[in-house]
């Protein structure tokens, strides 16, 4: 393993870098937070994997997974009370605490396509620490997003489907857009995000998957947080305001108000609401944290 010299290991860790992940903040203050989002929603009939998805995807993209664990401990007492999943039945006790820790995995694994892959690495890392036994166990080891001779054609037809139902009627414009920037632009977007990543493979019932409306509920989280990037935002915020019709939302609560401009509007500050409490005072500037390299 090669040697680096004092120089390079204090430039890696300067702090005009932010090379360290926000702490997490003070629970009093992040527990206030979250109760307030979860009291919006429920008061407008939204289910838990809405909630959860929101405050999930916050947590990945605001770069703090002390945060995104503490957003996972605070819930978990709620999710062992029992809920309503997308499929129309009910989960409660530990099969709660498992399906809530899957909707969190799937939504961290989707942020990959709107953060980068870094951030969603040391969320995932830090989930799967935290994890009791009991519930991690529980969880599914075997991967649904191979890409196989056989199911290249289906990624593919998934990756159109998906893009179309998002930013029709200028869909085509917008790959003709992204063409010209780049030729390999749009085949990567629609190859290996919106049909690998971001269109669910499977519609097995026993595994969480984050559907249409959810799917745009993270894009405008992540872009949100991140901040710089309003025409993104706006794009997938038109995006989910046409989801209504998509086939397979029957079952998710609220799915009419998270749809509308109130829905919206709730997605919009919950995530400047959880971006705030993390990062203390509401900027960008990440505070310093003494690690070991």
């Amino acid at each position: 393993m090669p040697k680096l010299s004092p120089s390079i290991k204090s430039l890696l860790s300067a702090p005009i870098s932010n090379p360290h992940p926000y702490p997490l903040p003070a629970l009093p203050k992040l527990t206030s937070t979250l109760d307030t989002i979860r009291s919006r929603a429920s008061s407008a009939g939204v289910g838990t994997e809405a909630w959860l998805t929101v405050l999930s995807a916050a947590g990945v993209t605001v770069n703090s997974p002390a945060s995104y664990v503490g957003i996972w401990e605070w819930a978990r007492p709620i999710l062992r009370e029992g809920y309503k999943v997308s499929s129309g039945r009910r989960v409660e006790g530990l099969e709660g605490e498992r399906w809530g820790a899957g909707v969190f995995r799937e939504v961290g694994l989707k942020c990959i396509s709107f953060n980068g892959i870094p951030r969603s690495i040391n969320a995932l890392n830090a989930l799967r620490d935290a994890l009791p036994e009991e519930i991690s166990s529980g969880l599914p080891t075997s991967s649904t997003r191979d890409p196989t001779p056989a199911n290249i054609e289906s990624i593919t037809s998934r990756s159109r489907a998906l893009w179309d139902a998002i930013y029709a009627p200028q869909h085509e414009k917008l790959i003709n857009k992204l063409d010209a920037a780049h030729p390999d632009l749009p085949v990567h977007i629609l190859n290996s995000h919106y049909g690998a990543l971001l269109s669910d493979p499977s519609s097995d019932p026993r595994i969480p998957r984050a559907g249409r409306i959810l799917t745009s509920m993270i894009a405008i989280t992540c872009l949100r947080a991140q901040g710089g990037v309003s025409p993104q935002v706006l794009s997938h915020v038109y995006g989910l305001m046409k989801a209504a019709d998509q086939p397979g939302e029957e079952g998710l609560e609220g799915r009419e108000w998270l749809i509308s401009e109130e829905g919206i509007r709730w997605v919009l500050e919950s995530t400047d609401a959880v971006c705030a409490v993390v990062r203390g005072d509401g900027g960008n500037g990440v505070p310093e944290v003494k690690a070991k390299l």
